[in-house]
């Protein structure tokens, strides 16, 4: 038995070492490019791609002695490295933004539902929002939507401005100025705007009957695991990726001005993943306050799943607890507790944990084709 443990908790953490390694190589793709595609190809430097006119207006700084732009764009770079030859290039763009979802998103749910749900502990349970823990057949519903199709959908629409940028019809997205203040500037812009469009529509989602016919399905997982961040149907999640528009379009009409997309795209991205997956980890951090007066918390996105109904929405904001301060959208009621009031008031015992634990379900039926064959009917979809 002591044998089998030890095989275990080394097999988990070469997972764990293995997934992280994985991001590192995927963001150390992108870091390649940022640093090393300084100059288009030559062949390119006659057309009208948006990385061209970057290079050409260095080259013209550098000739008459003014000091060329300190950085280079890396949406920019990284687009004038694709061929812009029609259908091909766009599903090759297409396919590989899916794909860097596919590592960063479902492959951090994958490393954090193995540590959190296979290998449970008391002192995670204890933290634990829910005291239960879901059914194989649930969770088999969220990596489905969320971790299988969910990366696909909100990488559609980017794919298209990404390959609109590479041809140069959007090359004027990439004439921004390039400096550390204008990327903060931009950064702080995309944060507010994006958070604001996204707990817009989620709480629409709430009081619009056709939007609630489409977002009730992803309130069928009421007790969330981390593959649960985007597991929305492909109309909710399509609309969600449509942050790029939305964002440019506010600070376009309201200032003027086009953000820095490496802020639009890395940004979003890393928000999307990081407080994503903390949201609906179903688990608190004991130094986060539940209750946080400025950030949404795991807690209050667990209570969103498990209470919010249609035309009763509680915590729709992702990110800033602003704009649900505003609408009067915090939830105040006792339905649910956090994890760290129910210790308070004795209920996470060690003997609560002991009848817990042998209900918890054997996820590794996950890895089985003839599981998913068999069950997925059974699948909240």
């Amino acid at each position: 038995l002591l044998v089998s443990t030890v095989f275990m908790h080394l097999l988990l953490y070469i997972l764990l070492l293995i997934s992280f390694c994985i991001r590192l190589l995927s963001l150390s793709f992108f870091f390649f490019f940022f640093l090393m595609i300084r100059r288009p190809p030559r062949s390119t430097l006659s057309s009208s791609s948006a990385a061209s006119d970057v290079y050409k207006r260095q080259v013209s700084t550098q000739s008459t002695g003014d000091t060329p732009d300190p950085m280079v764009q890396l949406i920019c770079s990284v687009a004038e490295a694709i061929p812009t030859t029609g259908f091909s290039s766009w599903l090759t763009i297409w396919l590989a933004y899916a794909g860097f979802g596919y590592v960063m998103l479902t492959g951090s749910s994958l490393a954090a539902f193995i540590y959190l749900y296979c290998y449970p502990t008391y002192n995670k349970w204890k933290y634990k929002s829910n005291p239960k823990y879901p059914t194989a057949t649930y969770v088999m519903g969220e990596v489905l939507l969320g971790g299988i199709l969910g990366p696909l959908v909100v990488a559609f629409a980017p794919s298209i401005h990404l390959y609109l940028i590479a041809d140069g019809h959007y090359k004027h997205h990439c004439d921004t100025p390039q400096s550390w203040s204008y990327k903060l500037l931009s950064a702080f812009l995309v944060v507010l705007i994006t958070d604001f469009y996204e707990w817009g529509w989620h709480f629409l989602g709430h009081y619009i009957g056709a939007l609630w016919s489409v977002h009730k399905h992803h309130h069928k997982y009421f007790n969330p695991t981390p593959f649960g961040t985007i597991a929305d149907y492909p109309a909710d999640n399509f609309m969600r990726s449509l942050y790029f528009m939305i964002v440019n379009g506010v600070a376009y009409g309201t200032m003027g001005i086009h953000l820095d997309l490496d802020m639009i795209y890395i940004v979003t991205a890393f928000l999307t993943v990081g407080w994503g997956m903390y949201l609906h980890c179903g688990h608190e951090i004991s130094w986060i306050p539940y209750d946080n007066r400025y950030f949404n918390t795991s807690f209050q996105h667990y209570a969103h799943h498990a209470v919010s109904s249609k035309n009763t929405p509680y915590h729709t904001g992702f990110f800033v607890k602003l704009w649900d301060n505003m609408a009067g959208s915090v939830y105040t009621g006792d339905k649910v507790l956090p994890a760290i009031e129910q210790q308070k008031r004795g209920i996470r015992t060690r003997a609560e944990w002991d009848k817990v634990k042998s209900t918890i379900p054997n996820y590794s039926v996950l890895l089985s084709p003839s599981f998913w064959i068999k069950h997925l009917h059974e699948a909240p979809l």
